[in-house]
């Protein structure tokens, strides 16, 4: 098993806010078999706290989480 955490420091609230709601739907629908995630906002933080059967899995997981935060802020920087 492979565990861990990254938090994601944004400059301010509102700006972890928009981008933690916009994964959030993700976070919710997306089924993953051989990874969870525990995705939460503190602050101006995202946190993403992770446990992985294996270093495929994570990398998939992690990939996914972080192609939507980076399309999140995106829309936030236009």
């Amino acid at each position: 098993m492979i565990r861990g955490t990254i938090e994601l420091e944004f400059p301010n609230n509102e700006t972890a806010r928009v981008v933690y709601e916009s994964v959030l739907f993700e976070h919710k629908t997306v089924p993953y078999r051989r990874s969870r995630m525990n995705f939460s906002l503190k602050e101006n933080k995202v946190i993403m706290e992770f446990i992985a059967k294996d270093n495929s899995a994570l990398r998939g997981t992690l990939n996914s989480y972080l192609r939507w935060i980076k399309v999140a802020l995106d829309v936030v920087e236009l």
